[in-house]
């Protein structure tokens, strides 16, 4: 049973520090994005419902203030939950990767089509992968901030090594398919 898990993003980030719908939403993309998503529609009814459960409380903007902003906070309660959470043993991972099935039915058509569609992905991981270097450099020229610097340097680390692999078997699969368009 896959239950959402767009709660635990949210505890876990409030775990760190009180931060507003919007903000929390620009950390999963940028902190999050090479394994993970959330879209306002899923962050907002989320930030909801824990609230309602008393999981985070909310900090409602003052009075007359132009644009207000409400910040959100964990309570003990959401801690605990996060921390039932982490607890328990991790979900089975599904990967869907639209080019893999391509691949695997690609035998009826010209190899450059193939090759077209492997070059665009390894572009676009080349540039996660840049991303991702550039984030692990920053963090390694600062102080850990938070007693979890060195979680997230292994997180970094992780997405770096799929995107060198995904990189890799492109490289290898153009190889191949130059090897059969000359059959």
């Amino acid at each position: 049973m896959n239950k959402s898990k767009t709660k635990f993003v949210i505890l876990g980030l409030l775990s760190e520090e009180a931060l507003t719908g919007y903000e929390i939403k620009k950390i999963v993309d940028m902190r999050f994005g090479f394994f993970w998503n959330e879209s306002y529609g899923q962050l907002y009814p989320e930030l909801k419902r824990l609230a309602q459960k008393e999981l985070i409380s909310a900090s409602k903007p003052k009075e007359g203030s132009a644009r207000g902003k409400t910040r959100y906070f964990i309570t003990q309660k959401g801690i605990s939950a996060l921390e039932i959470w982490l607890s328990e043993p991790v979900e089975t991972e599904s990967v869907r990767l639209e080019i893999l099935l391509k691949m695997y039915f690609s035998n009826g058509i010209k190899p450059e089509i193939m090759k077209k569609h492997i070059t665009e992905f390894s572009i676009s991981h080349q540039k996660q992968l840049d991303m991702l270097n550039m984030f692990q450099q920053q963090l390694l020229s600062v102080e850990d901030l938070h007693s979890n610097h060195g979680d997230i340097l292994s997180v970094i680390d992780f997405g770096q090594k799929v995107y060198k692999a995904y990189i890799d078997w492109c490289e290898e699969t153009t190889i191949y398919l130059e090897s059969r368009d000359e059959k």
